[in-house]
């Protein structure tokens, strides 16, 4: 098996590396539906004024954005239900079905990329009951089941996208179910905060499942005329009539119930933080370091600068982070490194005091051969390892900038054969300060 990896190394950097700068995407899961060619504008109506009826706030305003930016020519146009006296009304309902975490599913997405590939999405099927009541037209009613799937993804180091999964899957259960996602997002008793991040991945598993079954409901809403029977027309208004009866835009919801379009694909966070910490090598393996113990330190010291930014997350209480560093080294030797991680942050507490553990991944990069390396007796150490970290933060809520205490094992790592030959890397137990800027 390490024979096969080193074999493959450059191709497995390349994927690790290009997944990083991919990390965290939110899954592209269905793309929006197509709008119709310009050739389909003979035969349709002017915009149509319309009142949404949905059994949540949500579904009303998620519908009413689905109509006004997927149909071209536009043929509605949302309004409060006192805007206008004649009116189309859509009663919009719908109901979620066989709701699921997808473990089995990612799990197997996983594996069919030897571990490289981690997924944490759930799903439903949702029925959607619609009908449609417009002036000079018979009443139109139908149904429709659609799948539709919440998630993130992101590419790791070959063999660490199952614990990716599996642990993403188990923090994402207290939250992430869609049955879960709805009742948080609808039930008044729940926090506000906790509420509007429910909403925002709520309305994302219902248009992605409209999405999937978008053309057939463009086919029972779009208004056609019928041939040879061109638009009614109306004589000039004067301004002040235009003025009372031009229907008003249905206005944007209360936070509790957000509504804005789905994330960016590149989703950052509004959060950079500035680190820095000092550590000294231990000659021991990462376990010794991490569970304590005896330990064997070494003349050899590391300063590190790190600047990191938060990513969206679909998770309560799992951040991440996007974090590069360089480090200076003193002692048994003196080389500058560089490393690059993608972070996993679970927040355990935020009030009284803010307190996290984290664990990052990624490459290091040492601008020689690292001598303290070669002196504790690995010989086939590389400029170029496998690089991760595991941290343990505590935040200082009462001073500026949101500083925070954190202690950190800092590790470059051979990966098992995949970086040299032999047992290779270096271990650094270190403390710091971390800043928001």
């Amino acid at each position: 098996m390490a024979s096969f990896l080193r074999n493959r190394r450059a191709l497995l950097l390349l994927i690790l590396t290009g997944g990083m700068l991919i990390a965290s995407c939110e899954l592209p899961i269905t793309p929006p539906p197509a709008q119709p060619p310009s050739s389909l504008d003979e035969g349709f109506s002017p915009p149509l004024p319309v009142v949404v009826h949905a059994s949540d706030p949500i579904g009303q305003r998620l519908l009413c954005d689905l109509l006004e930016r997927h149909l071209t020519p536009p043929s509605y146009r949302c309004v409060e239900p006192s805007a206008a006296a004649e009116v189309a009304e859509i009663h919009f309902d719908y109901k979620l079905l066989d709701p699921s975490l997808d473990y089995g599913r990612n799990l197997g997405f996983s594996s069919l990329t030897a571990g490289s590939l981690v997924l944490v999405t759930s799903s439903a099927t949702v029925t959607f009951a619609i009908s449609l009541q417009a002036p000079e037209r018979p009443r139109q009613a139908f149904r429709l089941e659609s799948p539709g799937r919440v998630g993130l993804w992101f590419v790791s180091a070959p063999s660490k996208g199952w614990f990716g999964t599996s642990f993403g899957t188990l923090i994402n259960s207290s939250g992430g179910h869609p049955a879960q996602l709805q009742h948080s997002c609808l039930a008044p008793e729940t926090p506000l905060d906790e509420r509007e991040h429910a909403c925002k991945l709520y309305r994302e598993l219902l248009e992605d499942s409209l999405h999937r079954g978008w053309s057939q409901i463009e086919a029972n809403l779009h208004p056609r005329r019928s041939p040879g029977h061109p638009p009614k027309s109306s004589p000039p208004q004067t301004p002040s009539q235009q003025t009372q009866q031009t229907p008003s835009h249905i206005p944007v919801q209360h936070s509790a119930s957000p509504s804005a379009p789905a994330s960016p694909v590149f989703p950052w966070g509004d959060k950079w933080q500035l680190s820095i910490y000092h550590g000294q090598v231990a000659n021991n393996d990462f376990l010794e370091v991490l569970l304590g113990g005896q330990r064997d330190f070494l003349p050899s010291y590391l300063d590190t600068l790190a600047l990191s930014r938060t990513l969206s997350t679909q998770l309560p209480g799992l951040h991440f982070e996007i974090e590069g560093q360089l480090g200076k080294h003193s002692g048994m030797q003196e080389h500058w490194e560089t490393n690059l991680q993608l972070v996993f942050r679970w927040q355990l507490s935020d009030v009284p005091i803010p307190v996290s553990v984290a664990y990052g991944d990624g490459l290091s990069y040492a601008e020689e051969v690292p001598r303290m390396e070669l002196a504790k007796g690995e010989v086939d150490t590389q400029r170029l390892l496998a690089y991760f970290m595991v941290e343990l933060d505590v935040g200082l809520p009462t001073l500026p900038a949101e500083p925070k205490l954190f202690f950190r094992i800092h590790h470059r790592s051979g990966v098992f054969g995949l970086f040299c030959k032999k047992k290779c890397g270096s271990n650094f137990p270190a403390l710091g300060l971390k800043f928001t800027i």
